[in-house]
């Protein structure tokens, strides 16, 4: 008898303990809330070394590389993708080959809007060679267009626009500098 009512003491405890630790494990909504403002939104899914590659019935699209990509889906009211470590994009042509590429030193990509903007030494390259190097794009991924209102320069195979605003499609096949300031030749 003496046994049994150390073992229901002990049994008891162990009980009362477990219930502490897992009342303890609770979320508290406010707790939640005070997260989830704005300021505080925190991932909801990392990736690190991502390699992505985008189809459409079976042929490629688009090959993302990025160091890092950070998706943010609770607390906000369009979920994005942020590359603060900077992003690599091949386009891909109907021939599966590389029509251009694009990098950047940081890019955020908008889940419900289709956009990605990107900033800082970006570098984008057609298969013609041509190069467009700025500081500030938008890419309209649903109107295929590819635009800015930051400085750009152009370098071709005979000479390097330099302009303010610039448009052109998702392939940089064709482009335009809206407000041109000059142009050098280079010499081949």
């Amino acid at each position: 008898m003496h046994c049994m009512k150390k073992l229901t003491k002990i049994l008891s405890a162990f009980l009362l303990m477990l219930m502490a630790f897992f009342s303890s494990c609770e979320n508290d909504l406010n707790e939640v809330a005070l997260l989830t403002k704005k300021g505080n939104v925190v991932p909801t899914e990392s990736s690190v070394h991502l390699n992505l590659l985008y189809t459409d019935s079976g042929a490629m699209q688009f090959r993302l590389k990025a160091p890092q990509m950070d998706h943010y889906v609770i607390g906000v009211k369009d979920p994005y993708s942020e590359f603060v470590k900077g992003i690599y994009i091949e386009h891909y042509g109907k021939d599966n080959s590389v029509s251009s590429t694009i990098k950047a030193d940081y890019a955020i990509r908008y889940d419900v809007s289709h956009k990605m903007e990107a900033k800082y030494k970006i570098e984008i390259v057609n298969v013609d060679g041509e190069k467009l190097n700025t500081e500030h794009i938008i890419w309209d991924e649903e109107k295929h267009k590819i635009y800015t209102d930051a400085y750009v320069e152009i370098t071709t195979k005979r000479e390097i626009i330099k302009g303010t605003g610039m448009e052109a499609n998702e392939d940089f096949s064709e482009w335009e500098i809206k407000n041109p300031t000059g142009s050098i030749a280079r010499d081949e």
